[in-house]
């Protein structure tokens, strides 16, 4: 164990994480959402495919905690974006904080202007520790679901409108719906095409869960599948429309489109997690979804 890289209480110490630390990083963010909400939907793949992004190094943008070999907390920061989670025994011990510190300065470190961090609104230990900060709340979260029952039943797309799974040929087609659409979101960045095909490389994606919608020869709808076949669950990861084929419900013909090949895979759950800066809640809750917990992201300008 290296010496700790930041200050913490007698006892502990902190190094930069490895692909080997995955499994005990995804067991300490189980255990906290256990904690938080009676179930962990965190999967372990997430952090095969996190530590794998582009631009990512673990070993300098994340950090673990350690008590003796045990890990107690850990926090990372990718694109002025970072996550913490300490575990519930180790809480009031200023491990938060001095995790929060060390994300603020590697962020500075990295030269972003700002540094936010998404929590859910159960913990309001947290809340407290950001508002008392210099971080302000700047959107709200929703995990999102809906469950699947009955025959799967695929719709009629929107007249001119033809729905078909994703294929290899079609990844810079459906990366620049997304990141187009993504794009007008507040603070949001364009996401490069070599980052953002980290979501086709997930071991969850399942192009056979993944409809694209055309109008004629043009990619003008993107809906983005997992598949999480222990937790009996289908997963919307993105959804795009371009902004002039939108209301003629094409995200909506997506959605139950994907829903019916979920179905048919013996899913019988399907969930999203959207914000408020994309306006699209109404969309999810008009196919069926309803919320079941929301977040709060806390952001501090650092410039």
């Amino acid at each position: 164990m290296e010496d700790s890289v930041i200050e913490l209480p007698n006892g502990l110490a902190s190094r930069g994480a490895t692909l080997d630390d995955i499994d005990v990083v995804t067991e300490l963010v189980a255990t906290c959402e256990l904690d938080a909400h009676g179930v962990a939907d965190v999967d372990r793949d997430d952090f095969v495919s996190g530590f794998a992004r582009m631009g990512f190094d673990p070993a300098t943008d994340a950090l673990l905690v350690f008590e003796s070999d045990t890990l107690v907390a850990w926090t990372e920061i990718h694109r002025g974006r970072a996550e913490a989670d300490v575990l519930p025994s180790h809480r009031g011990r200023g491990i938060g904080s001095a995790l929060r510190t060390w994300t603020e300065e590697r962020a500075r470190e990295l030269g972003f202007p700002d540094v936010g961090e998404t929590k859910t609104d159960a913990d309001v230990a947290a809340r407290a520790l950001f508002l008392s900060n210099g971080y302000e709340p700047t959107y709200t979260s929703w995990m999102i679901r809906k469950p699947l029952e009955g025959p799967p039943e695929r719709p009629l797309p929107p007249t001119g409108i033809e729905i078909r799974s994703y294929g290899d040929q079609d990844a810079r087609a459906a990366h620049r719906v997304i990141d187009v659409a993504f794009c007008e979101w507040p603070g949001r960045d364009p996401d490069p095409f070599e980052s953002w095909s980290n979501v086709l490389r997930h071991p969850a994606f399942t192009p056979e869960l993944s409809p694209l919608a055309f109008d004629g020869n043009e990619l003008v709808g993107v809906l983005i599948g997992y598949d999480y076949p222990e937790a009996g669950e289908g997963w919307v990861q993105q959804l795009a429309t371009e902004a002039n084929h939108r209301h003629r419900g094409i995200a909506t013909a997506l959605l139950e489109t994907a829903f019916a090949s979920f179905r048919e895979r013996g899913r019988s759950t399907a969930g999203v997690s959207t914000d408020s800066r994309t306006g699209a809640l109404d969309l999810y809750e008009r196919v069926g979804m309803r919320v079941e917990r929301s977040y709060t992201r806390y952001t501090k300008r650092l410039t």
